[in-house]
């Protein structure tokens, strides 16, 4: 059984003109988000073995805020591809996982992934994937490259 979390990002400062959005730091509230999400997704990030996170300042904060949950030997991988990408882009990465990883996650962004997971459960009802949530998918395929919505189901869906 091959396992993928998906997490966006804890809340961030607001867009503004002229800032480099890839620099948008998560907001206190965001912090917020991170401790009580922490508390809902204990145990369920045991076996993660490769993180795909994208490079944004809001995403690398997100996943530092959830490094003691992760196990120490997990590697990480920073993809500028995954910054506000859509779910072809997801799907591509994640078929590049080589098979020794059976617990994968990615932190990233909408509109990606709220279109990863309506593929996966079209009938989920929300419009957006929410900051700080986390889905995690199970599925039962032998190789990355296989994944796809036919294999993959989500399992749980955690939000603050």
């Amino acid at each position: 059984m091959k396992r993928l979390i998906l997490m966006r990002h804890a809340q961030a400062q607001l867009e503004r003109f002229g800032f480099n959005d890839r620099e948008r730091a998560i907001t206190m509230a965001g912090m917020h988000e991170l401790d009580a999400i922490r508390v809902k997704i204990q145990g369920h990030l045991e076996g993660i073995s490769l993180i795909l996170c994208s490079n944004a300042k809001r995403t690398r904060q997100t996943l530092e805020g959830m490094k003691p949950l992760v196990p120490s030997t997990a590697s990480i991988v920073y993809k500028d591809e995954l910054y506000h990408t859509n779910s072809k882009i997801l799907w591509d990465r994640l078929s590049e996982v080589e098979d020794t990883h059976q617990c994968v996650m990615i932190v990233a962004h909408n509109p990606g992934l709220t279109q990863f997971i309506q593929e996966l459960e079209p009938s989920i009802p929300f419009k957006e994937f929410p900051t700080s949530g986390v889905a995690i998918c199970e599925g039962e395929f032998p190789s990355w490259q296989e994944a796809s919505p036919r294999y993959l189901r989500l399992h749980k869906f955690l939000t603050v």
